[in-house]
C-alpha cells in the first residue's frame, strides 16, 4: 500500500511545436497583419531614427472604486489605500460614493451616517500623479453635526513585498523601526513620514501633512478623526507617496484600458432549451433514480445495482428547494441534459419564507405549502434520474417560540430578533446539549416519516434520497468550541458535570488531577472569560480549548503549562461529538431510513484537532468536505500548483470510505471558473476516486444566467456549466482511471490525545477557501497518486512519498499515465492534459504547446482555455465512436465588465449580455476516415455549414464560429 511505483511511460507529449517557415500565402491573417505592422515600424526607423527607448513604467496605480487607490508591481499589490470609518463603540460605518477623472486626477466624495448619533459625514478626495514617481492623495472630512465616533482613517496596506522588513517612522525628529506587517503598537502620534524598503531593495517614502497619529492593526491607520468630530469643521490630510520608479496612472476605472482582443468576444445565446441536442446527456441517466434500489456504501466506493456510481451535482438552497411547479419541471430537465444526477437540497429548513420551509413558529415543524412544493421538486428530480441529499439548515439552529418545550433554557441564547422571533444557537452548541440534539433529530425524523404525495413514498423509504447530512459545517472542535459555554449557564453546568465525571474516572480525585495537569492549568482560562475556583468536587471544570490551543506549536510552546488539560479537553469533546452522531444515526435508522449518512463537512484547525474531527466523521460513513477558490482574486488559478485550492480537500480522504465534496466553486469575480469542473472531474472524481461532487450555488432559474455576478456562487454561468457536456461525460463514463498507487498518512486516533502524530500538516483558511498540505505526503501528490488517511489500530509511522519519481520533463505524471500537470513557470501559468480512451483534453495556460494525446493532437492558441475532444456515447471511445464532441471554453464576462490592469481585481460589473472569450485551437484526429466537423449553437443544436478538415486536421475558432461547441461525425 505504501510502496512507490514508477509510472509507465505515458503516451502524452506536450511541447512547443517546431515548424518550417511557411510561405507568405500560408500565413494566418493575424500573423500577416502583425508582420505588416513590423514592416511599417521598420520603415519608420529608416526614415526617422528614434531617440533612446523609454523605459515602461514599473508600477501601475489606479482607482478601482470610491476613494481606494491600488499600486501594483509585476501584477502583485504593492500598496493599498482606502478610507474607513467606525462610529461609537467600533460600529463599522459604510461609506459610499464614486470617483471621476478630472484633468488626470481622481476626484469624488464619500458619504455615510454613524449609527447611534445619526451624524452624516462627508469625505471629499482628490488623487493625482503630479510627477512620474509620485502620488498625491488629498482628503477633507466633515460632519453635519458634532458627533462621537471611534475613528475615521485613511488605511494604508503594504503588500507582501514588505513583509518581514522594517518600516522607519519619523516623528518629531526621531526615527522608530517597526516590523511589517504592523502589530497593534502603532507608528506614533505625530508621524511626518514613513520609509518602506521592499524585497527588491526599492525605497518608498510616504509623507503626511499635517503630521498624523497612526495606530496599526495589520495595516497603518492614518487618523482623520478620533473620539469626537465637531460639526461643520473640516479635517484635512495630504498623503504624498514617492515610489522607487515611475508608475502608470489611471485616475478612474473608466481610464483603465480594455483588454486586447475583447472586441472579438461573442454573446452567449443559450436559451436553456432541453430538447434533443448533440451536447445533451439525456440518455445517460437511468430513470427514475433508485430504479434498482439504493445507492450503498461498500468500502471506499458507492455502489448502485452492483456497479460503482459517480454523482455529479449541484446545490439548491433556502426557498429555492421548494419552487413553483413550473420551475421544478424546468430544473429537472435542464439538469438532466447537462449530466447532473444529484442535487443537494441545502438549508431548506433554515427558516421560513425565503429562508426555507420551516413553520412560522417551530424549528421541528415544516410549513405544509412549502413542503408540498419541495415534495414536487424531489419527485421531478427523481423522475429525471437525479438523486437527492438532504441538508436541512446552515448549521446553527434557529429555534422558534414553540421549541421552548424541547429546550427550556432557550432564552439563554437570546430573545429572538427576527420577525418570526427566532433564536439562533451558537456554533458548536448542538454537540453539548441533548436538548438541542433532540430538536435536530426531530426535524429530520418528521420529514423522513412524511409521505411524498408525488412519489407515493415516504422520504425514509425513497431510494432517490441517497444521503442525509447530520449537520452542516459544525464541529465541537472548531474555533467556536468555547462560545456555547460562554453563552449558556445551563450548558456550562451540564458540560462541567460531565467533564468532571470523565476526569474522575481517569484520574481518581482532585489531587491526582492537579498533579497530572499542574496547578497552573487549573483556573487558567479566566482571561478567556471563564470563572476561576475550579475543583473536581465542585463539578465546575470545563472542557476548554480550540484549534489554536490544540496546535502542536502552541502545546509545545505558549500552552505547554496546560498541555495535558488541553489534550484531555480535546478527547472529551471528540467523544461528545461522536456520541451525538451515534444518537442521530440510531434515530434515523429507527425511522426506517437505510441510505448513506454524512456527519458534517467541516474542519477543526490542523493536526490533533483536525484529525480527531475527521475520525469522528469517519465513524459515521462517507467523508464530506467543503472548499472554495478565488474569492477576491479574479485572475487566480488552481493550475499554478498541483494539488492546490479545492483539490487539496482530498488530503482529507480516508481509506475505506467514499469521499464527497458537497460545496465548491470558483467564487465571483474569479475568471478561471472553467478549470474547476475540469480539475475536480479529472483529478478528484477520476484519479483520486472521489464519489460525489456538488457545485455550490443558492439558486438557478432552470437555465443559464443572463449575466455574471448576480451571486458570488454561480453554477449556471456559461464558463462553468458550459463545460459540463464534456466533463460530465468523462466522469459518468469513468474515462480517468483511479490511481493504482496510494500515498498513505497513518493516524492512530488514541495517539492524537497524547499529542502524537507521525507527520506534520498545515491548513491555511481564508473565509471559505482552504489550502491543505502535509510534510511527508505533499498535496502535490494529488496529481500523481491517491492520497488517503489510514486510521490504524496502533501507532505507525508515515512513509515519505517521493514525488521526484513521478516527474517527467518538469511535469507531474499520474500513476495511470493518463494525466500530466505542468505547474506555473516564470513565463506561463499552469496547465494539465488528459489522454484517456474516451476523452482528450488540454486545460489551462497551454498556448503554443503541441499536445499529442493518443488519438487526438491539440494545439491551443488562446492563452487560457479548456479544450476537450470526447466521445458522445456512454460507451464511446475516440478511436471508434461515430460522433465526437468538442468543447472549447475560456473566460466569460458581462458586457462592459472591466478589470484592473493586472487582471486580478474587478472594477465594473458590467451588464447583460454575457460575452464569451473565443477559443482558437488546431485539432488533429489520428484515425481512419474523413471527419465532418459541424459548429453547434449554444444549446448544442447543429447549425448550417461545416469546417473543412485536411488530413484529419482543422482549426476551431470561436471568433469566427461564435460557439464553444462542435460535432465531429465519421
Amino acid at each position: 500500500m505504501n510502496a512507490t511505483k514508477i509510472p509507465r511511460a505515458p503516451d502524452i507529449e506536450c511541447a512547443a511545436p517546431v515548424r518550417q517557415t511557411p510561405s507568405p500565402t500560408e500565413l494566418p491573417d493575424s500573423i500577416r497583419r502583425t508582420l505588416l505592422g513590423v514592416f511599417v515600424f521598420l520603415g519608420g526607423i529608416l526614415l526617422d531614427p528614434p531617440g533612446p527607448a523609454a523605459e515602461p513604467p514599473l508600477f501601475t496605480a489606479y482607482v478601482p472604486r470610491d476613494a481606494q487607490v491600488v499600486v501594483s508591481r509585476h501584477g502583485a499589490d504593492y500598496l493599498g489605500v482606502n478610507v474607513i470609518a467606525w462610529g461609537p463603540n467600533w460600529a463599522y460605518t459604510g461609506l459610499s460614493g464614486s470617483s471621476r477623472n478630472e484633468q488626470g486626477a481622481g476626484i469624488g466624495t464619500l458619504t455615510g451616517k454613524f449609527s447611534g448619533t445619526g451624524a452624516a459625514i462627508r469625505v471629499a478626495f482628490r488623487m493625482s500623479r503630479p510627477e512620474p514617481q509620485r502620488l498625491q492623495l488629498d482628503y477633507e472630512l466633515q460632519a453635519d453635526q458634532a458627533t462621537d465616533l471611534t475613528y475615521v482613517v485613511v488605511e494604508l496596506s503594504p503588500g507582501k513585498t514588505f513583509e518581514g522588513r522594517d518600516v522607519i517612522a519619523s516623528s518629531q525628529g526621531r526615527d522608530m523601526s517597526v516590523p511589517c506587517p504592523f502589530a497593534r503598537r502603532g507608528l506614533g502620534d505625530r508621524v511626518e513620514r514613513v520609509r518602506m524598503t521592499d524585497a527588491e531593495g526599492g525605497l518608498t517614502t510616504i509623507a503626511f501633512d499635517p503630521p498624523s497619529e497612526i495606530p496599526t492593526d495589520g495595516a497603518a491607520r492614518i487618523v482623520l478623526a478620533k473620539d469626537r468630530l465637531p460639526g461643520r469643521t473640516p479635517r484635512r490630510l495630504s498623503v504624498t507617496i514617492d515610489l522607487p520608479a515611475p508608475t502608470q496612472w489611471y485616475p478612474s476605472a473608466a481610464d483603465v484600458p480594455e483588454e486586447p482582443g475583447i472586441a472579438a468576444w461573442y454573446p452567449w445565446q443559450a436559451t436553456g432549451d432541453t430538447g434533443p441536442s448533440a451536447i445533451g446527456l439525456d440518455d445517460w441517466l437511468e430513470r427514475p433514480a433508485g430504479k434498482h434500489g439504493r445507492i450503498v456504501r461498500q468500502g471506499d466506493d458507492l455502489m448502485y445495482n452492483r456497479q460503482p456510481i459517480k454523482l455529479w451535482g449541484l446545490n439548491l438552497c433556502y426557498g429555492a428547494c421548494a419552487p413553483d411547479k413550473e420551475l421544478a419541471d424546468k430544473r429537472a430537465a435542464f439538469y438532466r441534459k447537462y449530466g447532473v444526477n444529484a442535487v443537494r437540497l441545502h438549508k431548506y429548513a433554515d427558516g421560513s419564507g425565503w429562508a426555507g420551509i420551516q413553520s412560522p413558529d417551530s424549528f421541528v415543524a415544516l410549513d405544509p405549502d412549502g413542503l408540498d412544493r419541495m415534495d414536487y421538486q424531489v419527485a421531478k428530480l427523481k423522475e429525471a434520474g437525479i438523486y437527492v441529499k438532504l441538508s436541512a439548515h446552515f448549521g446553527t439552529q434557529k429555534l422558534g417560540p414553540a421549541d421552548k418545550q424541547y429546550v427550556p433554557f432557550l432564552d439563554e441564547f437570546g430573545t429572538g430578533r427576527s420577525r418570526n422571533a427566532r433564536v439562533e444557537t451558537p456554533h458548536s452548541a448542538v454537540h453539548y446539549s441533548p436538548e438541542l440534539q433532540h430538536v435536530q433529530i426531530l426535524q429530520m425524523v418528521n420529514l423522513l416519516q412524511h409521505k411524498n404525495p408525488y412519489t407515493g413514498t415516504s422520504y425514509a423509504q425513497d431510494p432517490a434520497i441517497a444521503f442525509i447530512e447530520i449537520i452542516n459545517e459544525q464541529s465541537i472542535l472548531f474555533y467556536s468550541s468555547m462560545t456555547p459555554l460562554k453563552a449558556s449557564p445551563t450548558l456550562r453546568k451540564q458540560a462541567g458535570q460531565r467533564f468532571c465525571e470523565w476526569l474522575s474516572k481517569k484520574y481518581g480525585g482532585h489531587e491526582q488531577l492537579s498533579a497530572a495537569w499542574s496547578k497552573e492549568a487549573l483556573n487558567s482560562f479566566t482571561g478567556e472569560g471563564f470563572p476561576g475556583g475550579e475543583h473536581l468536587d465542585k463539578n465546575n471544570i470545563l472542557p476548554l480549548g480550540n484549534p489554536w490551543f490544540w496546535d502542536p506549536n502552541q502545546l509545545d510552546g505558549s500552552q505547554a503549562f496546560r498541555r495535558q488539560r488541553l489534550l484531555d479537553s480535546l478527547q472529551f469533546l471528540y467523544e461528545l461529538q461522536c456520541e451525538f452522531f451515534r444518537r442521530y444515526v440510531a434515530a434515523v435508522r429507527a425511522a426506517g431510513y437505510e441510505g448513506e449518512i454524512v456527519s458534517s463537512n467541516w474542519q477543526a484547525g490542523r493536526a490533533y484537532s483536525h484529525l480527531a474531527n475527521l475520525h469522528s466523521d469517519y465513524l459515521v460513513g462517507t467523508i464530506d468536505r467543503h472548499n472554495y477558490f478565488g474569492s477576491g482574486r479574479a485572475g487566480a488559478s488552481m493550475l499554478a500548483r498541483a494539488g492546490s485550492g479545492m483539490l487539496s480537500s482530498g488530503m482529507q480522504q480516508v481509506l475505506d470510505r467514499p469521499f464527497m465534496l458537497s460545496e465548491w466553486i470558483h467564487v465571483f469575480p474569479n475568471e478561471r471558473g472553467v478549470e474547476g469542473p475540469a480539475i475536480i472531474g479529472a483529478y478528484g472524481l477520476g484519479l483520486q476516486g472521489w464519489d460525489v461532487s456538488y457545485l455550490f450555488q443558492n439558486r438557478d432559474n432552470g437555465g443559464f444566467n443572463d449575466r455574471i455576478g448576480r451571486d458570488q456562487w454561480e453554477v449556471t454561468a456559461p464558463q462553468v456549466w458550459g463545460v459540463f457536456p464534456a466533463v460530465a461525460r468523462h466522469v459518468h463514463r469513468g474515462d480517468v482511471r483511479q490511481a493504482d498507487l496510494t500515498a498513505v498518512r497513518n493516524v492512530h486516533a488514541p495517539s492524537l490525545f497524547e499529542g502524537r502524530l507521525s507527520f506534520d500538516d498545515t491548513v491555511a483558511q481564508g473565509y471559505d477557501d482552504k489550502e491543505l498540505d502535509s510534510s511527508k505526503v505533499s498535496s502535490r501528490a494529488l496529481a500523481v497518486a491517491r492520497s488517503v488517511i489510514a486510521f490504524t489500530d496502533e501507532y505507525a509511522e508515515t512513509p515519505v512519498f517521493d514525488l521526484a519519481l513521478h516527474e517527467r520533463q518538469g511535469q507531474l505524471v499520474s500513476s495511470t499515465g493518463q494525466l500530466r500537470w505542468q505547474e506555473r513557470q516564470a513565463d506561463r501559468g499552469g496547465y494539465f492534459v488528459m489522454n484517456t480512451p474516451g476523452t482528450a483534453a488540454v486545460v489551462g495556460f497551454a498556448a503554443g504547446q503541441r499536445c499529442e494525446l493518443g488519438v487526438a493532437t491539440i494545439e491551443v492558441e488562446t492563452p487560457f482555455a479548456a479544450v476537450y475532444v470526447t466521445a458522445r456515447e456512454p460507451a464511446g471511445t475516440l478511436d471508434a465512436s461515430r460522433e465526437l464532441l468538442i468543447v472549447a471554453l475560456a473566460r466569460a464576462r458581462n458586457t462592459d465588465m472591466k478589470f484592473s490592469p493586472d487582471g486580478d481585481r474587478m472594477l465594473d460589473r458590467g451588464q447583460a449580455p454575457i460575452l464569451i472569450e473565443p477559443v482558437k485551437a488546431k485539432i488533429t484526429l489520428h484515425r481512419p476516415g474523413v471527419p465532418r466537423v459541424v459548429p453547434l449553437d449554444h444549446d448544442g443544436r447543429v447549425t448550417e455549414g461545416a469546417l473543412a478538415p485536411k488530413d484529419g486536421t482543422w482549426t476551431i475558432d470561436g471568433a469566427r464560429d461564435r460557439t464553444p461547441y462542435y460535432l465531429v461525425q465519421y
